[in-house]
């Protein structure tokens, strides 16, 4: 079964929706006379053509029509969102061939010509100021990864958040089954996963041709993970994450027992005739890839690595500084936040040592803050992280007003087993726009050991309230704004923001123990040690090996996470830089604004100026 192009389906529905509207002026020849009828029918046909195919007449309906194209074509997308509470296109993967990628090319290069033939129109201030936005995303995009350039310098096939993951995680969590149309359509979705895993294939051959190299550990890892699945779908099937979704999905209002076991049964023989064959021929090519794979390095021997690095920077902190400017200022931060952290050890009387990590081992060492590593603690530890979330919540509308406090709850789930081993310790997935799915706080429960009681206020302030929930949330329900920015992902905003509620909930006594708040600078310093580290493996090409022995000297992570998280920041580049800077440019704002307004100054109101504006001109 071949995959629709994805570009079809706009190109289809847009056909369709222009001959619809060019109809409804047919009815006026019920109403009035002929030539009446056929003259409102060729200017309303020519108003619908112009708009849908060539230049349209104002950017409110360019916005729209570019955020509608980028929707259609991503599917996926469509079943994390559904937009208007429908299902749309949910038969359909995302498409991963190499002629999408260059499609999509070409695409943004039209879509900026389009944009700027505006530039010098009159606009209101805030139609100025979405302007500004999407020709900033756009060309960023277009000079980085829709670039013929640069396009394929990412890892499609990654061990965090790789393309042959995360269509499982869409199909499990995301795609809903209401009637039993919806059911035969997860069976076609899970079908096209072979489809979709040639292309994977083919982007693979393609960065082959082109001297991109994925890292030896990068490939170690998926193909552990893909192995496992594997062997699952073949010794296990029933077991798979596939069929126990869709068996938690099914029920008997939308089909009858019988018909429940015929579509079960359907699965488990599209997993052994389609699937597993799949994950068969995309290990065979990995494992040429491996064979090939001599080093762990960062994107500075790609082709033009440092030109991409830079554009990676600029991508993710919105800002034109140099990778030498972020690795001198984490350096910096990195010394204070030791030091910080060391005169609280004093001040308790807990020995110190010249050796920052040897300080913190002694402190950790000092308190009981870990569980008992035992099963039943995993659940105990997804109620105590709701415990905490639930208890900010409830104190937020002293700092945000009702306008920007989500009236939606966030809720804690666990990691997927199948993506345990090389996720991150935690993750926010925003709510969908239909509201049916919760915006979800994922805690990452491989390890029980890694769980550090006096660290996780901070990180469900983070990822949850009043962090990323908060900010997703909001942004998502602001009517004010063109659709296009209340989704657009700005990576030094968002991260920036949940660093930035960090710090709030630190100032505002949300730490009800000083080793809670030991465990909030432990972050921060985290983060500050990414800015030296993302750009010393990308700019100063530092080793894989030199990356986790600075951690370990620097931080009080143990070694799993110093691994998870420096192998993340191989793949990701750049992204790494975006949470500190982004956290500083708040901060400063919010300087500017108490000394500019004194005592009148009200930091809800600051809230409110944030998160009603959202992303990009944050920091611009």
């Amino acid at each position: 079964m071949s995959l629709i192009p994805n570009s079809w389906r706009w190109q289809q529905l847009k056909l369709a929706i222009t001959c619809f509207l060019c109809l409804i002026p047919i009815l006026f020849f019920f109403l009035f006379n002929f030539y009446l009828t056929l003259t409102i029918i060729i200017l309303w046909s020519i108003f619908i053509i112009k708009n849908a195919y060539f230049l349209p007449i104002n950017l409110s309906i360019l916005y729209a029509r570019f955020f509608f194209e980028y929707l259609l074509e991503k599917p996926e997308l469509l079943s994390q969102l559904r937009p208007l509470g429908l299902d749309l296109f949910n038969t359909q993967l995302n498409d991963y061939s190499v002629a999408y990628n260059e499609y999509e090319n070409k695409k943004m290069q039209t879509q900026l010509h389009y944009l700027q033939s505006f530039k010098n129109k009159k606009m209101s201030v805030n139609e100025r100021e979405s302007y500004k936005v999407m020709e900033y995303f756009i060309n960023i995009n277009a000079k980085r990864e829709n670039s013929n350039e640069f396009s394929y310098h990412d890892y499609l096939i990654n061990q965090m958040m790789g393309a042959q993951s995360e269509i499982i995680s869409i199909i499990t969590k995301f795609h809903r089954i209401l009637k039993l149309n919806d059911a035969e359509a997860y069976l076609i979705r899970v079908r096209r996963i072979s489809d979709a895993f040639d292309q994977f294939i083919e982007q693979q051959i393609e960065r082959r041709h082109r001297n991109i190299q994925t890292p030896r550990f990068v490939l170690q890892r998926v193909i552990t993970e893909l192995e496992a699945f594997r062997e699952q779908l073949k010794n296990e099937p029933n077991r798979s994450p596939l069929v126990i979704a869709f068996i938690d999905k099914l029920n008997d209002k939308i089909c009858s027992k019988e018909k429940q076991n015929d579509l079960i049964d359907r699965l488990l023989q599209i997993l052994k005739i389609n699937v597993s064959p799949a994950y068969d021929r995309l290990l065979n090519t990995l494992y040429e890839d491996l064979s090939n794979a001599k080093t762990e390095h960062g994107v500075w021997k790609l082709p033009n690595g440092d030109k991409y690095y830079q554009l990676c920077l600029e991508y993710h902190t919105t800002t034109t500084m140099t990778a030498e400017n972020i690795h001198e200022l984490g350096k910096k931060h990195v010394e204070r936040i030791q030091n910080e952290m060391r005169n609280i050890l004093k001040e308790k009387q807990i020995e110190t040592w010249h050796d920052f990590r040897t300080s913190i081992i002694n402190f950790e060492h000092n308190i009981d803050q870990k569980y008992e590593n035992i099963e039943e603690n995993r659940a105990k530890i997804m109620d105590d992280y709701t415990k905490i979330i639930e208890n900010i919540d409830n104190e937020m509308y002293k700092y945000f007003s009702s306008a920007c406090r989500p009236a939606e709850k966030c809720v804690v789930e666990r990691v997927p087993h199948f993506k345990e081993a090389t996720t991150p310790l935690a993750y926010y997935f925003p709510a969908a726009l239909d509201g049916k799915t919760p915006g979800t706080f994922f805690i990452n429960l491989r390890n029980i050991d890694e769980i550090n009681k006096f660290k996780m206020n901070t990180l469900a302030y983070h990822e949850a309230v009043p962090g990323h929930h908060f900010q997703i949330s909001i942004a998502q329900s602001l009517k004010h704004l063109p659709f296009f920015r209340r989704m657009v992902p700005f990576t030094a905003y968002m991260e920036g923001w949940a660093l930035y509620t960090e710090q709030l909930a630190a100032e505002e006594g949300f730490h009800q123990s000083w080793y809670s708040y030991l465990g909030y600078l432990d972050y921060q310093l985290m983060r500050s040690c990414r800015l030296v580290v993302d750009t010393g493996i990308h700019w100063k090409r530092w080793s894989r090996e030199q990356t986790i022995d600075y951690m370990m000297e620097n931080t009080c992570m143990n070694k799993e996470e110093i691994i998870t998280e420096v192998e993340r920041y191989f793949v990701f580049p750049g992204q790494a830089c975006s949470y500190m800077i982004g956290c500083q440019t708040i901060l400063s704002l919010r300087e500017k604004a108490q000394l500019a307004l004194g005592d009148k100054f009200d930091l809800k109101k600051f809230h409110d100026g944030i998160k009603n504006n959202n992303s990009y001109n944050l920091l611009n």
